[in-house]
Formats: structure tokens, C-alpha cells, sequence
């Protein structure tokens, strides 16, 4: 007898509530907006180890304007053939490819380089490229 008693107790207890108010301040940003130049790449036929051109991937970034944003280019070519790079003439890397750019509130340019590293191919490549942008901090 004395366990139900205690149990109604500890139930009526739970029960009971108390109102409150909060605020929530914000300021609304606009969602970032990406547009690619191109859809696919085709290096067409490929011989190992010779010389292939970069080629050029266009695309803008529209956030809004003076929040930080980052840019991430990755790809999903586990054997380090295919490379990315900021400049068509270096720094080419088969990783992760991250900077961080200042919005302009308008189409901001964007660009990097695709390229083959053609010494260590062995076969056909298909592979894909992603381009993730998300703002770095929203004050």
C-alpha cells in the first residue's frame, strides 16, 4: 500500500508546470547559391604518361554580402589521378581542395583546374567532382 501512495506522489508531482516566455532575436541571411559552368569534363583518349591540359571550371558563389564563406572541391578518385588546383599552372592536389572568400552580395566569380596526373593512370577514369560552399560563421 505505502509503494502506491508513493508513486501517486511523485506522478502528481511531475504534473505540474509553470509558464514562461523567451525571446528569440535574429537577423534572416540569404541562402548561398552556387552555379556551375560546366556539367561534366571529358578528357576524351588519354595515353599514359603524356602531357594533358587543365581544364578550366567556372562557377559563382552568391551569399550575402561581407559574411565569410567556405569552398570546398573534392572528388571521389581514390588513385590520384585526377587533381584540382586554384591556378592552371600548379598546386595541384588529388585531395581536398578548401578556401575561404568575403561575399560581395552579388554573382561572385569563382574558378579552379582540373587536370590528369597521367604517370600513375592505368585505366578509364570516371570519377566525381563536388563543390560544397557553406558560410564559415554568421555573426
Amino acid at each position: 500500500m505505502n509503494k502506491i501512495i508513493f508513486i501517486f506522489i511523485l506522478l502528481s508531482r511531475l504534473s505540474f508546470a509553470v509558464d514562461g516566455l523567451f525571446y528569440i532575436e535574429g537577423i534572416g541571411i540569404k541562402a548561398i547559391s552556387l552555379s556551375l559552368g560546366v556539367s561534366s569534363i571529358d578528357f576524351g583518349d588519354v595515353l599514359s604518361d603524356t602531357d594533358v591540359d587543365p581544364v578550366l571550371v567556372d562557377f559563382s558563389v552568391n551569399a550575402e554580402v561581407d559574411y565569410y564563406y567556405d569552398v570546398e572541391i573534392s572528388n571521389d578518385d581514390s588513385s590520384g589521378v585526377l587533381q584540382v588546383s586554384r591556378t592552371s599552372s600548379g598546386g595541384y592536389t588529388d585531395g581536398k581542395l578548401t578556401y575561404t572568400n568575403i561575399a560581395t552580395g552579388n554573382d561572385d566569380p569563382q574558378k579552379f583546374y582540373v587536370d590528369l596526373d597521367t604517370g600513375i593512370m592505368t585505366g578509364d577514369l570516371s570519377a566525381t567532382i563536388t563543390v560544397t560552399v557553406a558560410y564559415s560563421v554568421i555573426p
